[in-house]
């Protein structure tokens, strides 16, 4: 269950490696529908990860401004990246470019043009945006931060550099990352960090329980405990069917008991104690105030999702029988510090933090939208078909 996140949020203790994932927009889980659903890289393609892109970058100085963000200058060394990571990634699909003003086979709404300059674009509106916000509130850099990004540093130069500074710098220039855009990216997250927590506090705290609630349910979300009765062993074999009839005849036990109280308080409490005493998940021990999950979003078993669903708050499920067992479930109220996921085996992320995530997103993207973009010259009169039929395709370069 991962938010949405802004196109440019890397994790900085990584490198290039990463670099090419932050170009869209939003961060999908990977799932089977999901691969099903994306078109395959063409088996005809020129193998765009051999195009030497090097004549399409010099067609422009790396250090000239293309455009202005609200004041922030923008160079063709930091703009080409986002480009060719499209044009490279749109190549390893469908072939070579040939036609960039036909229907893009990533996007029907937009021509190849326009798509991979909208997403150059929107990208770096995105982390400018948050420069803009951070000087706006008056976040900067701490020591730390500083301390950190020096690590980070000299962390890729050994791996990536083999010690040598020179070396890494010639690795990133290879793969048109300049010194502004590795600098911008890592100081933008760290400064992304601190706004976050500025707005709602680290964990959301800041936000009330009454908002934390209504956005949780707006999102989605959903929480319920439940009782299971394993009917598989820990390699994953079903039990012989004696064990498992005996498993149903204590499900059909315990739900009989559980219908015939009325109090909601009265009944959760003994629905704990039954958890405690009969309940065979081993993730009891952690999730003390039940699953908090999107329903629908693949997270939780489909048949058990779908029971939690059907339910009011304090209501029961009857028996509902999976590939783990036997369920018994009560649907529960949101509760905004419920654990969703662990970090650790005592650090969880709550409720309220996913809640953040999602406002802080959606404030992120206001800062991006509305931003003031001012194009130069160079800008206005690049031709991307141009710039980009510069590349030394494998085939022309045997």
């Amino acid at each position: 269950m991962k938010t949405k996140l802004l196109p440019f949020v890397l994790a900085v203790s990584v490198c290039l490696a990463l670099f090419a994932g932050c170009q869209s927009s939003e961060l999908h889980s990977y799932s089977e529908d999901a691969a099903a659903a994306s078109p395959s890289p063409s088996s005809t393609d020129t193998t765009a990860a051999e195009t030497d892109f090097t004549p399409a970058y010099e067609s422009y100085d790396p250090d000239e401004v293309m455009l202005t963000v609200n004041g922030i200058d923008v160079t063709w060394g930091e703009l080409f990246y986002w480009y060719a990571y499209d044009v490279s990634s749109l190549e390893s699909y469908f072939g070579e470019i040939t036609d960039w003003d036909a229907e893009c086979g990533l996007d029907s709404s937009k021509t190849t043009r326009e798509y991979v300059l909208s997403n150059a674009l929107d990208t770096v509106k995105n982390y400018c945006g948050v420069l803009s916000k951070a000087e706006e509130l008056g976040v900067v850099l701490s020591d730390e931060d500083k301390a950190d990004l020096k690590t980070t540093w000299e962390s890729n130069v050994a791996n990536y550099g083999s010690g040598d500074e020179d070396a890494f710098k010639e690795y990133l220039k290879k793969a048109y990352v300049s010194m502004t855009l590795y600098d911008r990216i890592n100081e933008v997250t760290k400064l992304k960090e601190h706004l976050f927590e500025t707005m709602f506090g680290a964990n959301g705290e800041k936000i009330s329980e009454t908002d934390v609630l209504e956005k949780g349910a707006e999102l989605g979300y959903v929480r319920a405990k439940h009782i299971l009765l394993s009917t598989v062993d820990d390699t994953g074999a079903a039990l012989p069917d004696d064990q498992i009839a005996a498993k149903k005849a204590t499900a059909d036990s315990l739900l009989a008991e559980l219908k015939g109280i009325t109090d909601k308080t009265a009944l959760e409490a003994r629905f704990d104690e039954l958890i405690a005493a009969n309940s065979e998940d081993p993730g009891k021990d952690y999730y003390k105030d039940g699953y908090t999950f999107v329903s629908g979003s693949g997270s939780m078993d489909t048949t058990f999702d779908a029971a939690v669903s059907a339910l009011k708050d304090y209501e029961l499920s009857e028996v509902v029988q999976t590939d783990y067992g036997y369920h018994i479930i009560l649907r529960l109220p949101l509760k905004a510090d419920a654990a969703i996921e662990f970090t650790s085996e005592t650090e969880s992320t709550t409720l309220a933090y996913y809640v953040a995530q999602d406002m802080f997103t959606a404030e992120s993207d206001s800062w991006a939208q509305e931003s003031k973009v001012e194009y130069k010259d160079a800008y206005n009169k690049m031709d991307l078909s141009e710039v980009f039929a510069k590349a030394i395709r494998p085939a022309a370069a045997g």
